[in-house]
């Protein structure tokens, strides 16, 4: 979906400012890749349509990819696997738990001081992926339940494009260790890593 294809619903039909959905700008870290999201990262609620935030949009798009994927016959990369380590292009990963909890233990991973080394689920789904709400009008409309039967289908699998990977989490308050001369409790720690410590009082 191109920009070209935003509405602008800021003005009603006498050119008069009407009440509008906030739209959060499109903001991007320095240094960092181009956003995998749909649309480049920008907000659906950019392509709102009577109020609705965008959710007719995102429907669309949801079933243009999904036909999309089935007119070229794809496969689901882990449709033949059933377990076992799973080599991946991000690493070794496991449809089971324990099995990457047991590789884990049988790898003896160097874990630093206040570290842990433990299973983390990743979804290997290199495309968009779309979930629709419960109280969307499409479930309840009996001349879309083919569309909802599709979409139901495809968040079901959605959820099985996913791997247990064996993950080694470092204390954060020890990022100076890491990279010398830059504090955790900063905001330059967020400007550079993602990630800040905060105090909290709490009762």
């Amino acid at each position: 979906m191109s920009s070209s294809e935003i509405i602008d619903d800021s003005k009603d039909s006498g050119g008069h400012q009407a009440g509008m959905n906030f739209i959060p700008p499109l903001e991007r870290t320095e240094g960092q890749p181009a956003p995998i999201a749909a649309n480049g990262g920008r907000s659906y609620i950019s392509f709102d349509r009577g109020g609705d935030g965008g959710s007719a949009a995102a429907t669309e798009e949801a079933l243009s990819q999904i036909a999309e994927r089935e007119s070229k016959g794809s496969i689901d990369p882990l449709d033949n696997i059933s377990s076992g380590p799973i080599n991946t292009k991000w690493g070794v990963g496991f449809r089971d738990y324990d099995e990457c909890v047991k590789y884990i233990k049988d790898a003896d991973f160097d874990v630093p001081e206040g570290g842990v080394a433990l299973p983390l689920r990743y979804s290997i789904n290199e495309y968009p992926s779309y979930s629709v709400v419960p109280s969307n009008a499409l479930w309840d409309d009996p001349s879309r339940r083919q569309d909802a039967e599709v979409l139901k289908r495809e968040e079901e699998r959605s959820k099985q494009r996913a791997l247990y990977f064996p993950k080694i989490l470092r204390d954060a308050r020890r990022i100076s260790d890491y990279y010398p001369g830059l504090s955790p409790r900063t905001p330059e720690c967020m400007d550079k890593l993602g990630v800040s410590l905060a105090h909290c009082d709490s009762k």
